[in-house]
């Protein structure tokens, strides 16, 4: 394999760009309970966030054995897990139900959230972390395939996709299988996991081939377009009965559209590096983990929503990310021990040898 393994600027923009304004549309529950709310995030940013999983995944194959593979598996995605949920999911679960947890007492009542935290209907935005995790276990044997001739030869064949607009053809997938979905009354989360898998895969495969990449970046303008006419029909079709059906076909396509059409506009405008960018990359998915029970609690301090809602939905969004930050910096950055447990990966102390000079460490298998 000839895929190039140095870090895409643009991936980690992108990325930092889903986790924010899944960030944005989570505080927004908070003052309204519209399901148009879960639509707009189930079918732009979460979709977006399983497609750059795809195509980071195949960078981190290739630089790695399975042994390292499986160690930063459990870095990255098991210990996120488990803290989020034995910690931050039983203490959301508590937040909800504050008269509870008042009359029962925090001790009392958070032994029952912890139950409730292991049942997949309270998950919430852990899903993602989940679903996440058993897809990389899902992708172990196409690691091990990507060092075999046969994948020279089936990233070649990739690249009949990358002339003209034959890389819409990718989404074809995720037409069947919300059709399916939908014809066979499957059950949801069934639903939901394979179709979450195809954009992962899709993402892969667009790694996997570069022209697939600058494909995108070419068709960026036609994507928009696209993705204007499908969110125009599939709104008609909400609000009028006539319309309907023209959105029930378009509908598949609308998450595939609003990945390829961020993904084209980022490789074009965002490919570029800053000293920010290491930072916004570690602090990406700590922030992911913590930004709802955050939201949560200050958002508690409102329940009578006197003021503009648009105001204290600034406020809870700029207090949220800014405790966020004081916790990242105080409380997970400094210490190895919170690093690990939120997916962060470990710094390289300086060496003292009669003045302070940065040494870089060697790299070790667990944490790299």
């Amino acid at each position: 394999m000839q895929t190039k393994t140095c870090r895409l600027a643009y991936l980690d923009w992108l990325r930092a760009l889903a986790i924010l304004c899944i960030f944005l549309f989570t505080a927004a529950r908070s003052f309204t309970h519209s399901d148009k709310i879960d639509y707009i995030m189930n079918s732009s940013f979460i979709p977006l966030l399983f497609f750059l999983s795809g195509a980071t995944s195949l960078h981190m194959a290739l630089k790695r054995n399975n042994t390292r593979m499986i160690l930063l598996w459990i870095r990255r995605l098991l210990a996120p897990l488990l803290t989020g949920l034995f910690l931050l999911l039983p203490l959301l679960l508590c937040l909800e139900q504050p008269e509870v947890v008042h009359r029962e007492g925090f001790a009392s009542y958070y032994t029952t959230a912890l139950r409730r935290a292991l049942h997949p209907a309270n998950w919430h935005y852990l899903w993602v972390v989940v679903c996440l995790a058993f897809y990389m276990i899902m992708m172990t044997p196409l690691f091990r395939w990507l060092r075999t001739a046969s994948a020279r030869k089936f990233q070649q064949s990739l690249y009949w996709f990358v002339s003209g607009q034959r890389v819409y053809l990718l989404l074809l997938p995720l037409a069947v299988v919300f059709v399916t979905g939908l014809l066979t009354g499957a059950s949801g989360y069934v639903f939901v996991f394979l179709y979450w898998w195809l954009l992962l895969a899709i993402g892969f495969f667009c790694m996997l081939q570069p022209g697939l990449m600058d494909s995108l970046e070419r068709n960026r303008r036609c994507s928009l377009l696209a993705l204007l006419t499908a969110v125009a029909l599939v709104m008609a079709g909400h609000r009028y009965q006539a319309g309907s059906l023209v959105a029930l076909l378009v509908e598949p396509f609308h998450a595939g559209l609003w990945v390829f059409c961020l993904t084209g506009y980022a490789k074009k405008h965002l490919d570029r590096e800053h000293r920010l960018r290491t930072y916004v990359n570690l602090f990406a998915w700590p922030f992911y983990l913590l930004q709802q029970p955050l939201v949560i609690i200050i958002a508690g301090f409102f329940p009578d929503h006197r003021l503009s809602p648009l105001i204290v939905y600034l406020f809870v969004v700029l207090s949220t990310w800014l405790s966020a930050v004081l916790i990242f910096n105080l409380l997970i950055k400094p210490f190895v021990i919170t690093r690990f447990f939120f997916g962060v990966k470990p710094g390289t102390p300086p060496v003292t040898t009669g003045k302070v000079v940065k040494v870089p460490m060697p790299q070790s298998d667990f944490f790299y």
